[in-house]
């Protein structure tokens, strides 16, 4: 299942981004989001936990390279700081559109049940090996 949604990047350059976010009951803990820069930018994606985005809806959650919380800014926006050894990025985003987004994630696969989904662990085998391959 997808959506996407426009975001203001607010560091280190103010811009609109379009957002898309992706969720697969065959990685159930994540939401893949792809931001398009524009202009001669690659995408950039990241791998994002479900469970940290629901979190940042009602208070500050992410404590290291992803940390996401609701702002003081018009009803429904939330900040979110992406750290990565090429710098910061902090972007404003539509706290309804990625409520509803997660509400349909949900129903796809229950917050608490994504070890139930068929395949998960051969998913997560996978995951880890590749991972456990790439070198330090």
């Amino acid at each position: 299942m997808e959506t996407q949604f426009y975001v203001h990047l607010d560091f280190p350059a103010a811009a609109c981004v379009l957002a898309r976010l992706s969720y697969s009951p065959d990685t159930p803990h994540c939401v893949e989001v792809t931001f398009d820069l524009g202009g001669d930018h690659a995408p950039v994606m990241w791998t994002l936990g479900r469970e940290l985005l629901r979190d940042g809806l009602s208070g500050p959650a992410g404590m290291g390279d992803v940390q996401i919380e609701p702002t003081d800014l018009p009803s429904h926006t939330l900040r979110l700081r992406l750290d990565s050894p090429h710098g910061t990025a902090e972007l404003s985003l539509p706290g309804q559109a990625l409520g509803d987004f997660l509400r349909r994630t949900a129903k796809a696969v229950p917050y608490g049940r994504e070890a139930e989904m068929p395949g998960f662990l051969t998913n997560l085998d996978r995951a880890l090996a590749s991972m456990l391959a790439e070198p330090c």
